[in-house]
């Protein structure tokens, strides 16, 4: 039996679309990317039955683990028993490695992945260091003074912060779960109230 390999950090997608193409033929576009469901475990075990013949072993992504519902993660774990012995080559993904139930990380190999270059940009300014330095104090009323200042371009401010951390290096818990809350708001819609909120989450 072979355990699944679980990416997780900044680029833990691209990394395990990459090594799912390299270790079989995807099957299917990665499962998950609209939030791990139930269902999707039912897919994926429908996948390994009608993957078809050819030339390497069928392969699927699924993720973000850290996004899972309870009951998703549940799922998966019997669908990786049940898949264990067959053909099909389970790649996981996450974007922050604690969030993931315990017994996923049990059968699975972490791999982590820093950032790569979509996270260098001209974003890491002073606002940023300002910022990462308020949040390394512990200063709340100072990391907030800074996000108000920057109102009006939140995301660089956030962007920019991300890169500071991930320059710091993520393995640090506390870094972890200040990247697991802000860099989620990055991707889509927000404002620098979003933003403020996310500090509260990490200070609290």
């Amino acid at each position: 039996m072979t355990s699944p390999v679980l990416f997780h950090g900044p680029s833990a997608r691209g990394e395990a679309v990459q090594h799912a193409r390299t270790v079989g033929r995807m099957v299917s576009d990665p499962v998950g990317d609209d939030g791990l469901k139930v269902a999707d475990s039912r897919e994926v075990v429908q996948m390994a039955m009608s993957s078809g013949v050819g030339d390497k072993p069928p392969s699927v992504v699924i993720g973000p683990l850290d996004r899972a519902t309870p009951e998703a993660g549940d799922a998966l774990l019997k669908t990786l028993e049940d898949l264990a012995e067959g053909p099909l080559r389970i790649v996981l993904w996450a974007d922050f490695l604690g969030g993931v139930i315990g017994t996923i990380r049990s059968r699975s190999l972490p791999r982590w992945c820093p950032p790569d270059e979509r996270w260098v940009s001209p974003f890491m300014d002073e606002h940023a260091d300002r910022l990462y330095e308020a949040w390394s104090k512990r200063d709340l009323s100072a990391a907030l003074d800074v996000i108000v200042d920057r109102a009006k371009d939140w995301q660089a401010l956030g962007q920019g912060f991300c890169e500071v951390l991930a320059e710091k290096g993520l393995e640090d818990a506390e870094a972890l779960r200040a990247w697991e809350e802000v860099r989620p708001l990055l991707d889509g819609k927000g404002s620098h109230l979003c933003l403020a909120s996310a500090f509260l989450e990490v200070l609290s």
